[in-house]
């Protein structure tokens, strides 16, 4: 064997035991390995404990504020845009679950076009159905769970099964996820820069479950969006909701007037049917 083969040999050796070595460890420090969990990437701060479950750092549901100190709105992901899985906040446990059919308990997911938005909820809510209350995040998609600061432009008001179901419209404001929405105030702006989204919109959510099986009432703007987000907030508090906070709990809402980047601005704009 000559000198250039033993080289050869050599260096093909030195490599198949660095890669046995290293074959535990996927991905390096500079490049981490990322949970996808009903096609979407997982936030880098929660764990996924399966397939249908996702652990955040905190309980998503009481975790968090609804309205943090700068007057921002937080929105807990639980569906990001281009995706189908319908996603829940488990209310108890405060993990991110993938939701199930009532009648044969196998995962939700919608039989139409995948979300054009990021879709979750305002933690320490509670909306007219029960639920936490309903919020949309406008711009590209954002990882499932995350947790982000946003500004509410104004309302979606729908209704399921004759009960009021309304989506907030809301742009991000945290720096990673900055955006052309991101510098919107009110509806009005949205149709101005972006015309045709609220079209876009009411054509979506009012089939994404089926014909029939969901209504688009309206819109309302930033000042009814604000009426909505205190009246679900006030519920969670309130005993005769049904719901209360958990022990040693506060309301962690800004006292007095909100701060002047909460909300401004918000013309009357028309219905869209």
């Amino acid at each position: 064997m000559t000198s250039e083969a033993r080289a050869y040999l050599w260096v093909v050796r030195a490599s198949l035991f660095l890669v046995l070595c290293l074959a535990p460890y996927p991905c390096s420090r500079a490049v981490p390995s990322r949970a996808i969990v009903g096609g979407a990437p997982v936030t880098p701060d929660a764990l996924a404990l399966d397939g249908d479950t996702i652990l955040a750092s905190r309980h998503l549901s009481r975790g968090y504020p609804a309205v943090n100190p700068d007057g921002s709105v937080n929105a807990v992901v639980e569906i990001p845009s281009g995706t189908t899985a319908k996603f829940d906040v488990d209310e108890d446990a405060g993990t991110l679950r993938w939701a199930r059919k009532r009648e044969d308990n196998t995962r939700r997911e919608i039989d139409y076009l995948a979300y054009p938005v990021n879709y979750g909820m305002v933690p320490r809510t509670l909306a007219a159905d029960g639920d936490p209350l309903d919020i949309i995040v406008l711009g590209r998609g954002i990882e499932r769970a995350h947790v982000t600061p946003t500004r509410i432009i104004g309302v979606l008001k729908m209704a399921h099964d004759d009960t009021r179901d309304d989506k907030l419209i809301a742009v991000p404001l945290e720096a990673a996820l900055h955006n052309g929405f991101s510098r919107l105030r009110d509806l009005g702006e949205l149709d101005e820069d972006y015309p045709e989204t609220r079209h876009i919109l009411v054509l979506w959510f009012s089939h994404y479950w089926g014909k029939g099986a969901t209504e688009v009432v309206g819109w309302g703007d930033a000042a009814e969006a604000k009426a909505i987000l205190d009246d679900a907030m006030t519920k969670v508090s309130s005993p005769a909701a049904g719901r209360t906070a958990p022990p040693g709990s506060r309301d962690l809402r800004p006292r007095g007037a909100p701060p002047s980047g909460w909300l401004a601005g918000s013309p009357s704009v028309p219905h869209l049917r």
